[in-house]
């Protein structure tokens, strides 16, 4: 048998060393449990925005205090044929129970923002969801309606509570367009700040209690009307269905498409391709079918906001034959799998045509089409 031996000073060096390997050893686990955990919470986003182009913006109060200013609201919203949602939490039913009655008596929507308006991150997954259940009793038992919405009080968000809220039906809503109402008693500052930020889908935050929002509502309102934005509950904004949330918390509409008949408009431009996909996810049936007679300046002017710089190029440098043949697809695509708004009026008999350019059509029947030069044909991006 062999006997090793080792000096005080060998014995302090091993040790020194191991002990080194122990610490650079706990340094990456620590890191890769802590990426993984920021990983996991930037991962998911509750709905900021919905990626629409029809101009839809919904209004939210969150409701937690006292409801002081709840008639001055309802009364401005009425006079501008606005609707709005509140989210409620289950202690402001409590406590202010006729409150909650007359918005929903009013046409507005009552959602769910927690039982006692407390952090949810971080919260243990069983007594968020009995609290959420409570404050949905509430809600239910005011209102008669069950509510599908859920705001996290504070706006406070983690992957775990985002995949329990959504795992019990709801469709987690926050906001991209924050009134800072609570901090700013200036009411001109406020209606700036709103009708400056706000686009289409925009979900902007308001608070009930608050006596600055009480006197700007109404000219912000009247401002987001001229506008062109119609005023909306935030479930008639948001996709209920068919939709994935990017990072930045913006949803976009997914239609559910037949994996043996994928949707392909252009298959030898992929920027064309990605356009008419987008138009779908964007528009309405009734817009995309007045696309027929919009001529191209239109359809770009239309189609703009959502598509990028390629995108655009592809669809100005298209000929009216490839267009129209994106256009065809489109249209079968939007009636038969779905696309982005609603619309319940009986579908066209007939599949329009677009027209080719956009002057009136010329009294002489002919079929010969001459393709407009780019110059003269839509304005460069700027």
């Amino acid at each position: 048998m062999v006997v090793y031996t080792m000096t005080k000073k060998q014995i302090m060096r091993v040790t020194v060393t191991v002990l080194i390997c122990i610490a650079a050893a706990l340094i990456i686990i620590f890191a890769v449990f802590g990426s993984v955990t920021a990983s996991a919470e930037a991962g998911k986003m509750p709905v900021c925005r919905a990626g629409r182009g029809d101009n839809k913006v919904a209004l939210t109060f969150t409701c937690a205090w006292d409801a002081t200013d709840t008639d001055k609201l309802l009364e401005a919203l009425s006079a501008a044929n606005a609707k709005a949602t509140f989210f409620v939490t289950g202690e402001f039913c409590d406590t202010h129970p006729d409150a909650v009655r007359s918005m929903s008596k009013a046409g507005h929507s009552v959602q769910n923002c927690s039982d006692r308006n407390i952090h949810i991150k971080g919260m243990n997954i069983n007594d968020l969801i009995a609290d959420t259940k409570t404050a949905a009793q509430k809600i239910k038992a005011l209102t008669g309606k069950e509510p599908v919405l859920y705001r996290a009080p504070f706006g406070d968000w983690d992957d775990k509570a985002l995949t329990t809220i959504e795992g019990m039906g709801y469709i987690p809503v926050q906001w991209d367009v924050d009134s800072k109402d609570l901090d700013d008693p200036d009411a001109a500052s406020v209606r700036k700040r709103i009708t400056e930020n706000t686009d289409s889908g925009s979900i902007i935050l308001f608070h009930n209690d608050c006596a600055v929002t009480a006197d700007a509502l109404p000219q912000i309102l009247t401002e987001l009307k001229q506008k062109g934005f119609e005023l909306a509950k935030a479930e008639d904004v948001v996709f209920s269905d068919n939709y994935i949330t990017d990072e930045k918390g913006v949803q976009q509409y997914r239609p559910a498409v037949s994996a043996s008949l994928p949707i392909v408009y252009c298959d030898y431009d992929p920027d064309l391709d990605s356009a008419f996909e987008k138009m779908r996810e964007n528009l309405t049936i009734q817009q995309i079918y007045d696309l027929s007679s919009v001529g191209r300046v239109g359809l770009v002017d239309l189609i703009k906001s959502f598509l990028s710089e390629p995108e655009l190029y592809a669809v100005r440098e298209a000929t009216y034959e490839e267009l129209m043949e994106c256009y065809l697809t489109l249209v079968y695509a939007a009636e038969n799998y779905g696309c982005g708004g609603t619309y319940t009026e009986p579908q066209n008999e007939e599949i329009p045509q677009i027209m080719p350019a956009d002057e009136p059509e010329d009294d002489n029947d002919t079929d010969e089409y001459v393709e407009m030069p780019y110059e003269d044909d839509v304005p460069p991006i700027k």
